[in-house]
């Protein structure tokens, strides 16, 4: 869930940046300005891919591992 919420993140930076970035100019401009994008682009997608392919058993374990630690709680609770 984190790595979506930083593709999303990255996908309204990337938004806000090509309102200011202009590919026309001199060449030091366009350099930065297609390694910024080639960047960004990297980015988001390296986040929605390990948002996609993660593991499913990873996911479980973590559902189970909560699920644990709030049936823990509960019987810490029930003794005090």
């Amino acid at each position: 869930m984190k790595n979506l919420m930083y593709a999303l993140i990255a996908l309204m930076m990337l938004y806000f940046g090509l309102q200011h970035i202009s590919l026309s100019g001199d060449q030091t401009q366009t350099v930065f300005a297609m390694s910024w994008l080639c960047l960004a682009i990297f980015v988001i997608g390296g986040n929605f891919a390990h948002y996609l392919y993660r593991p499913k058993q990873q996911v479980q374990a973590n559902q189970l591992k909560s699920y644990k630690q709030i049936q823990k709680k509960r019987q810490r609770q029930t003794l005090r």
